[in-house]
């Protein structure tokens, strides 16, 4: 079990970012990752498209502006679209049953501070508070300029409700709110996309999530791709070094 466990898990961190066609999906791979997890896909099965990180490593530049080759770090140069299939679409070898839950363990400090920072840039204030909606983990009040976590919030699922309320701030400040489904969509996605980029695995809580939202409307997922990348990137430069150094300490 923890073996299928760690080989589902290490796929879906380094690929989940946005996902799309399927409501019903609940766990997600690569055709090839289904086949060792002793599974095949089934004939006809058509894939479900996720907007994919890349990744190359780099030199350290020092504060000279000179490249340090001792000391590389891993950037993120852009997306490209890959293709997975939902477990229903599988048949074979059980799987242990892992069902959507909130994530757990640590991350920097500083990568929280950042994420505050960028949050103070746009004229919004981080408030910590009871929530009494139980499956609310926090909020963006736009006419009290307040990000709102949830104060039983901590570590890395703090930090992803923290990335996706700031989404909700750099994307629906002047949107439409009726169109709610679409908004969701984006924040969650935004999400995702940043959440991967710095190792954290949000993919049995996100994938839900937006496939709730988005309705199983690929078009809908699809159009709100352009708006996701561009949110992801403002908020991964404004997190800059907050997030290098000790990799978060994450699972769930």
């Amino acid at each position: 079990m923890l073996e299928v466990s760690a080989r589902f898990h290490s796929y879906s961190t380094n690929n989940h970012c946005s996902s799309t066609s399927n409501p019903e999906a609940t766990r997600v791979a690569g055709y090839r990752a289904w086949q060792r997890l002793g599974r095949q896909v089934r004939k006809g099965s058509r894939g479900i498209q996720i907007l994919a990180p890349c990744r190359r490593r780099v030199s350290r530049v020092t504060s000279e502006g000179e490249q340090d080759e001792a000391e590389r770090v891993e950037i993120l140069t852009g997306f490209r679209v890959v293709h997975v299939f939902d477990v229903s679409q599988t048949e074979g070898d059980e799987l242990a049953d892992v069902r959507p839950r909130r994530l757990v363990g640590d991350v920097p400090q500083q990568l929280i501070d950042a994420l505050e920072r960028r949050g103070a840039d746009e004229g919004f204030t981080l408030r910590r508070e009871v929530i009494g909606r139980t499956a609310r983990n926090g909020y963006a009040d736009f006419e009290r300029r307040l990000v709102v976590l949830g104060d039983d919030l901590f570590g890395a699922q703090a930090a992803k409700t923290l990335i996706h309320e700031l989404a909700h701030v750099l994307l629906h400040q002047d949107t439409d709110l009726s169109q709610r489904d679409i908004a969701e969509v984006e924040a969650e996605s935004v999400a995702f996309v940043v959440s991967s980029s710095l190792g954290l695995d949000t993919s049995d809580y996100s994938f839900a999530y937006v496939a709730r939202w988005g309705g199983g409307d690929a078009e809908l997922v699809a159009a709100t791709a352009g708006r996701v990348v561009a949110a992801a990137r403002n908020l991964l430069d404004s997190i800059g070094d907050a997030s290098e150094g000790e990799a978060p300490a994450v699972s769930g």
